[in-house]
């Protein structure tokens, strides 16, 4: 039973390869189809007559070998002796004269049989045994798709959260702006005791704004930071000074020490004024927004 198996399965392969041209992808695909569904070419010989036929639909380089007896095959699938000997076998006319005619091996008309494969999606042409020959080619370029789809995601998205990161920087508020130092717009006058420092310092902080000045003490202060330009701040300068300057700046000299406040119902501001005799004035404290307040400005 098995040889008569095996003969017939020779005899299919053999009347396939003188009938149809395998380097057409709509055939080999209907022989195939219809093989998954009646079984026929399980031996050794179908499996490689199937890889065969496939490779050569595909337009793959294979083997010339004949896939019955091993030798060179004109039409790469099976030799021209294979196809004399099990075509013209006793076996075979036996197949055609025979009253089991109805139970033997029938060679489909694929004409019908393709135009029904053109109509179906090109998404069903591969099941089954067909699977095992397309996947891995159909898998490579789904992964590379696939790969491909989530650089640009990624991409898209870095580039989107870049572009709110840049916008929120940009909204966001500059609470404690660098401004100028603040300084007086009046002409420096001499002073001879504490009630005319306080009157210089009231034409710039005066009582109807909201500003009041206060008398603190007399003390002494360094004579090089009543000689710098109105705006520097004294800490920065002092920072940057050569030797030679430092000798003549950091003499003292007697100054008038007030305190300044300036009260609102939300705002509130303090600081400390120096006026030396010459009428020079500094201040330190907050009323130089963005500046340093721990320091002391030529204000005057």
């Amino acid at each position: 039973m098995a040889d008569d198996k095996l003969r017939q399965e020779l005899l299919y392969m053999v009347r396939l390869t003188s009938k149809y041209d395998f380097s057409r992808m709509e055939v080999v695909e209907g022989i195939l189809r219809l093989e998954n569904e009646r079984q026929i070419l399980g031996s050794v010989f179908g499996k490689r007559f199937k890889t065969r036929i496939f490779d050569i639909a595909a337009g793959q380089a294979v083997d010339e070998s004949c896939v019955i007896c091993g030798q060179h095959a004109d039409n790469k699938v099976i030799c021209q002796h294979c196809l004399s000997t099990i075509g013209d076998s006793e076996y075979a006319k036996n197949k055609i004269k025979t009253k089991e005619n109805n139970k033997k091996l029938r060679i489909p008309d694929f004409k019908k049989l393709i135009d029904k494969i053109k109509s179906i999606s090109k998404q069903d042409k591969t099941k089954e045994e067909i699977k095992e020959k397309v996947h891995d080619r159909i898998s490579l370029g789904r992964v590379k798709r696939y790969v491909q789809g989530v650089l640009v995601f990624c991409l898209t998205l870095i580039l989107f959260i870049q572009i709110w990161i840049l916008g929120l920087w940009l909204t966001i508020p500059d609470y404690n702006p660098t401004e100028e130092a603040r300084v007086s717009s009046n002409q420096v006058v001499p002073v001879e005791s504490a009630d005319d420092a306080c009157a210089q310092l009231l034409l710039d902080f005066p009582e109807e704004e909201g500003y009041t000045v206060t008398y603190s003490r007399e003390d002494a202060d360094y004579v090089g930071r009543f000689l710098l330009n109105p705006g520097d701040c004294c800490l920065e300068i002092e920072d940057s000074l050569s030797d030679e300057e430092r000798y003549d700046y950091f003499f003292k000299e007697d100054v008038y020490v007030f305190y300044i406040s300036y009260l609102e119902e939300n705002t509130g501001k303090v600081g400390i004024a120096e006026v030396n005799h010459a009428g020079s004035i500094l201040i330190e404290g907050s009323f130089n927004d963005g500046r340093r307040t721990d320091s002391f400005y030529k204000f005057r």
